[in-house]
């Protein structure tokens, strides 16, 4: 039951950790969840509800066997080759939690700040860099994601990924006084994991690239606006954000990808593995509130109306999906609250609450990728309006509706989000 799954800064690295080593070192673990791939708990339930929310999902192609996408060459595979560079967990999790630290301070920092808190960053993970930056080079990147598996995939490459985004962020700062190649370079690295992460369709890896994308857009910023910029560079600029909105990876593909993990983990949990789903801390509250024995057992009948409850919910919000999140927002928040009505009934469903949908983060997962959308086309409003080119850009911000506005005086130009958690684009002209 991770509870910071979808919005965690730091996400499980070590329960992730432990659950790859069980299923490695225990392959009967491995058949039991190629078994469940099959999906034979679902196929055979005489649940009426389920049955048509689940020929409903069949009918629209939305189950593993349909969306598993192919598999990528290992030697042509970016996320093989970032692996070979960052093998260990351990500094993993230390370069994103010193990195993201830095990088939360740059728009309020200055210059020798940064130039002496990334050249001292830098110097930490100098062979790293370099193997991230090589990584990057290779045409493709496949996380080798099987929906099958539901949440029993290795998710260790979202957080490998922001670790090595966020190396090639500081390098970028670094060499951005005195090499704005080497650094305007390291940021169109670091942007690539961003759109690869993005890409994936696994909703854990599209918050954290907003997330990373937020941090990466500080650095434009600096760069954009750093004593020297040239309209060159932000042709440049321009033109790396607009890879990742032609076309913008829509939301409703992520959520049905989403679904069909959570429909195998269903059958998971049928076969009584939902235990390994749960830290030891999570456990020991289940058994303070005495639902621990029943989850883990939970028989079929009751796993079938909690699966139910999970598809209708699911289809009710893949329905709105394609809409910008300030129109779907409300019908989203009452999606929410009719899933977690009736919470002290014995018929609630829990697992569809409590591990799948967990208390709203899908809802908040998808604000965030509506607020990264804002984001990114707030800068492209901004740098079209600069550089005199037409805007290839949406017309108004997904998270309120809001039309996007060039505002400002003179050199001086901003783009009001109207979001207090996200930082304005703001660029002053440099000189012709």
């Amino acid at each position: 039951m991770p509870t910071d799954r979808l919005l965690g800064g730091v996400f499980l690295v070590g329960v992730l950790a432990a659950l790859v080593g069980c299923r490695e070192g225990n392959k009967s673990l491995e058949e039991m969840l190629d078994k469940a791939a099959t999906l034979p708990g679902v196929r055979s339930s005489g649940h009426s509800a389920l049955r048509e929310e689940f020929r409903l999902v069949e009918q629209a192609h939305g189950l593993p066997e349909h969306l598993n996408g192919g598999t990528q060459l290992a030697h042509q595979n970016a996320a093989v080759a970032l692996k070979d560079a960052l093998p260990d967990l351990e500094v993993i999790t230390k370069i994103n939690e010193q990195t993201q630290a830095f990088l939360d301070a740059v728009p309020v920092a200055d210059a020798a700040f940064i130039r002496n808190e990334s050249g001292a960053l830098g110097a930490k993970w100098v062979e790293q860099t370099n193997a991230v930056a090589e990584a990057t080079q290779l045409p493709d990147c496949d996380f080798e994601i099987r929906l099958e598996h539901g949440y029993f995939n290795d998710l260790t490459f979202v957080y490998r990924a922001a670790a090595g985004c966020r190396l090639l962020l500081v390098d970028a700062l670094y060499h951005m006084e005195s090499d704005e190649k080497v650094a305007l370079a390291r940021l169109a690295g670091a942007w690539k994991w961003t759109n690869w992460l993005s890409d994936s369709h696994h909703i854990e890896a599209r918050v954290q690239a907003a997330e990373l994308r937020r941090d990466a857009l500080f650095v434009v910023e600096a760069i954009a606006n750093r004593p020297g910029a040239t309209l060159a560079d932000l042709e440049q600029l321009h033109a790396m954000l607009q890879s990742s909105t032609n076309p913008w990876p829509t939301v409703k593909a992520t959520l049905m990808r989403e679904r069909a993990l959570g429909i195998a983990t269903y059958e998971a949990v049928r076969m009584h593995l939902c235990d390994l789903l749960f830290t030891s801390e999570e456990r020991a509250q289940l058994r303070a509130d005495g639902v621990y024995d029943a989850l883990r057992r939970a028989e079929a009948d009751s796993v079938d109306a909690d699966q139910a409850a999970y598809l209708e919910y699911m289809r009710e919000v893949i329905s709105v999906a394609d809409q910008p999140f300030h129109e779907s927002s409300k019908h989203l928040v009452e999606c929410d609250r009719l899933l977690r009505a009736n919470e002290q009934t014995d018929d609630f469903p829990w697992f569809a609450n409590h591990l799948f949908v967990l208390n709203n983060s899908l809802t908040l997962a998808q604000r965030e990728i509506a607020s990264d959308q804002a984001r990114i086309e707030g800068w492209l409003h901004l740098l079209a309006d600069t550089l005199a080119v037409p805007v290839t850009a949406g017309e108004t911000n997904p998270v309120n509706g809001e039309k996007y506005t060039v505002q400002g005086q003179g050199n001086r130009r901003f783009v009001d989000l109207g979001d207090r958690r996200s930082v304005n684009p703001r660029l002053t002209v440099p000189a012709q």
